[in-house]
C-alpha cells in the first residue's frame, strides 16, 4: 500500500509548477489550494493558466473571504478525516496549520512544513499574540521541515530549537530565464524604451515601489555612484511619489527614471539590456512583511549573467549572493554600504566576470532536482520514525 501524501498550499504559482508536478508524478502527492483570488489579476490569471493545463491532482478550497483571517474555508476541516499519512503545509503563521496541526498529531499523522520565513515578526501583534501556539506546534507536533534557504533553516534551528537532522533546504527555485528570451521584437522594443531614457549604463530596479522594497535607499545611494550610471525604476506602487520627491530634493532627475510597471513576460528583457540589478531591501518592522523571504527577481537576473547587488533583508543574498564574487551583499538600510557594493561590481566586472560566475553558482544552488531530493529525504526521515 502507498503511503497517501496531501500539500497544503495558498496556490500553485510559475516557480513552484515544476517542483510540485515532480512531487505529484513521483511521490503521488495531492495538492489542496487554500486561498483564491477575490478579483481577476496578473496573478489570478498566470494560476488560471497553470491549472488548466497541470497534471497534479489538487482540490480548490474555497477561501472564505469574509472571514478577517486568510486561507480558510470549511474544506480544510474535511483533510484531518481523509486517508492520508503525510501532511505538508506552508509558513508556520498559516491559517491551515495553525487549524489543523494539533488535531492531526492526535490523530497519529505526520506533519511537514516548508518555510521561506528567517525571522519572526514579533513586532505585529496578531503574530506576537499568537507566538507561545506557534512555538508549542513547532515543538509538540511538527515531524519534519523543509526550508527554503540557509537563513530559514538557521531560524527554525536558534528560534525553535527545532532538530537540525530534520530540516532540509529545497533552495527557492524558478523557470531559468536565459531559456525564454526568444522574442526579439519584445527585446527591441524595450532597449529602445530604455534608450529612449537614457544614454548611460544602467542600474535597474524592478518591482513594487513599497517601504521595505527600500527604493528610497538605492537613491540616496545613487549620490555616490559612478556617474557613467543612470537608475531604471520598473515598478509602481504606494510609497512612489515619495521616492519621486526624494528624487527631486537630491536633485538627481537626469540620472533616475521612473518607466512605470511592466507585464511579467517583460520583466526578463529590462534584466538583459541593464548592467547590474539591485535589490535594496531593508527592514521594516512596524508591518507584516517585514523584509525579502527570498526575493526571486535574484534569481531571474543572475540567471541572465547580470550581478547583483542586494541586502541583509534578502533571504536569497545569503546563498546565492558571495561577496564581491557572484554580487554584492550590503547592509539593509545603508545607502553608503549599498553605493559601496554597487561601486564595486561597476569597477571589477570585466568582461562580466562576475555575471558569468553568478549564473553558474545560481544553477548549482538553486534546481529541482535537488529540490525534489530535499522533501523525498525528509518525508523518508519522518516516515522511518
Amino acid at each position: 500500500m502507498k503511503i497517501k501524501i496531501i500539500y497544503i498550499h495558498p496556490a500553485i504559482r510559475t516557480y513552484r509548477v515544476t517542483i510540485f508536478e515532480k512531487l505529484s508524478k513521483n511521490l503521488n502527492i495531492d495538492f489542496f489550494w487554500s486561498g483564491i483570488s477575490k478579483k481577476k489579476s496578473h496573478v489570478s490569471e498566470e494560476i488560471e493558466r497553470i491549472l488548466q493545463v497541470t497534471p497534479i491532482q489538487y482540490t480548490q478550497g474555497k477561501e472564505l473571504h469574509k472571514l478577517p483571517i486568510d486561507n480558510f474555508s470549511w474544506g480544510l476541516l474535511k483533510l484531518p478525516f481523509l486517508d492520508y499519512k503525510v501532511y505538508i503545509f506552508s509558513n508556520i503563521t498559516s491559517t491551515p496549520y495553525l487549524l489543523l496541526a494539533p488535531i492531526l498529531k492526535l490523530m497519529g499523522k505526520k506533519i511537514i512544513l516548508f518555510d521561506e520565513l528567517w525571522r519572526y515578526p514579533i513586532e505585529v501583534n496578531k503574530y506576537k499574540k499568537i507566538y507561545p501556539y506557534v512555538k508549542f506546534l513547532s515543538r509538540y507536533c511538527l515531524d519534519g521541515v523543509v526550508t527554503a534557504g540557509s537563513r530559514a533553516k538557521y531560524f527554525y534551528i536558534e528560534e525553535f530549537g527545532f532538530d537540525s537532522e530534520k530540516i532540509e533546504i529545497a533552495y527557492n527555485t524558478t523557470i531559468d530565464t536565459k531559456m525564454y528570451l526568444k522574442d526579439a521584437f519584445l527585446n527591441q522594443m524595450i532597449k529602445d524604451k530604455l534608450d529612449k531614457n537614457s544614454s548611460k549604463k544602467r542600474l535597474l530596479y524592478l518591482g513594487r515601489i513599497i517601504k521595505y522594497k527600500g527604493l528610497d535607499i538605492l537613491i540616496k545611494a545613487m549620490q555616490e555612484i559612478d556617474e557613467k550610471y543612470d537608475l531604471i525604476i520598473v515598478g509602481d506602487g504606494e510609497f512612489k511619489k515619495e521616492c519621486e520627491s526624494l528624487v527631486y530634493k537630491l536633485n538627481l532627475e537626469k540620472r533616475i527614471h521612473f518607466i512605470g510597471s511592466c507585464l511579467s513576460n517583460e520583466a526578463p528583457y529590462y534584466f538583459k539590456n541593464s548592467d547590474i540589478f539591485v535589490l535594496p531591501t531593508k527592514f521594516q518592522l512596524d508591518v507584516s512583511v517585514q523584509m525579502e523571504s527570498w526575493g526571486f527577481t535574484v534569481n531571474e537576473a543572475m540567471a541572465l549573467e547580470i550581478p547583483v547587488v542586494t541586502t541583509t533583508a534578502v533571504g536569497s543574498g545569503f546563498d546565492l549572493i558571495i561577496d564581491g564574487v557572484t554580487g554584492g551583499l550590503a547592509e539593509a538600510g545603508d545607502f553608503n554600504s549599498l553605493a559601496s557594493k554597487i561601486n564595486f561590481i561597476i569597477e571589477n566586472n570585466n568582461e562580466n566576470k562576475i555575471g558569468k560566475v553568478a549564473r553558474e553558482h545560481l544553477l548549482n544552488v538553486c534546481n529541482y532536482d535537488d529540490n525534489f531530493k530535499a522533501y523525498e529525504t525528509i518525508i523518508k526521515k519522518v516516515l522511518d520514525e
